[in-house]
């Protein structure tokens, strides 16, 4: 499989990787929206297609619960999106969450 964010979980190529577990990894877009712009992806390559399984799902919530304690790390908390893109909103078929936020002055209230 050539899935360039399986690469990048398996460290085959390089990401400036701000949170790792077991499951999941966090870094940030090299194609950045807004002031604080990160990708969170489990590491086993998920598809919003596949039939989840108990454990996939705990994946799922392990990227919210990343995105999270980032955020609050980042002291952005206060206002953040979390988005996925599924189908044909996005480019890559492997699951993953973007946490969108920094905004020091208006914040956008639209999906951007």
């Amino acid at each position: 499989m050539d899935c360039i964010f399986c690469k990048i979980a398996k460290k085959e190529l390089p990401a400036d990787i701000i949170y790792e577990n077991d499951d999941i990894v966090g870094f940030k877009n090299i194609n950045p929206e807004s002031p604080t712009h990160l990708l969170f992806i489990p590491k086993k390559h998920l598809e919003w297609k596949d039939n989840f399984n108990h454990n996939d799902l705990l994946i799922l919530a392990s990227l919210i619960n990343g995105a999270k304690i980032v955020a609050q790390e980042k002291n952005i908390l206060n206002a953040c999106k979390l988005i996925f893109n599924i189908g044909q909103t996005g480019h890559i078929d492997h699951i993953h969450l973007h946490l969108l936020g920094g905004w020091t002055k208006s914040v956008p209230k639209y999906n951007i």
